[in-house]
């Protein structure tokens, strides 16, 4: 499935209420911090540990703990993807644009060796 092809379909399921800024908006900050949340709870409860920047899982040896954590997540994920699409179209703009975009601008940083400084307009 392409990213246009997504968001035709993600769109289908918005309710004409639902179709503005504001609301798309936000979502993608409410979806957003419940990835985080998840994330968080499991650090708090030492599901996962991080160290120089490295994720670790520490689940009990119960795989499907850690596969039920996964679906968990890309559930979540699946969210903050619907909020993305439905920015876009409100907009009117096609999310494979907003994709394809994003990668040209991030070789031209990478490019230019500017990938990891600061700021929008580098």
């Amino acid at each position: 499935m392409t990213l246009n092809e997504y968001q035709s379909k993600a769109m289908e399921t918005c309710m004409p209420s639902c179709f503005n800024d504001s609301y798309m908006m936000g979502l993608l900050q409410e979806e957003s911090g419940e990835l985080q949340g998840k994330v968080n709870k499991a650090i708090r409860t030492k599901f996962i540990t991080i160290k120089d920047g490295m994720i670790t899982f520490s689940f009990p040896k119960d795989l499907e703990a850690i596969e039920d954590f996964d679906t968990l997540l890309e559930k979540e994920l699946g969210d903050v993807l619907w909020a993305c699409a439905g920015i876009a179209a409100v907009r009117g703009w096609k999310l494979g644009d907003v994709a394809t975009n994003n990668l040209e601008k991030l070789a031209s940083r990478k490019q230019r060796g500017v990938i990891a400084g600061e700021g929008d307009n580098r």
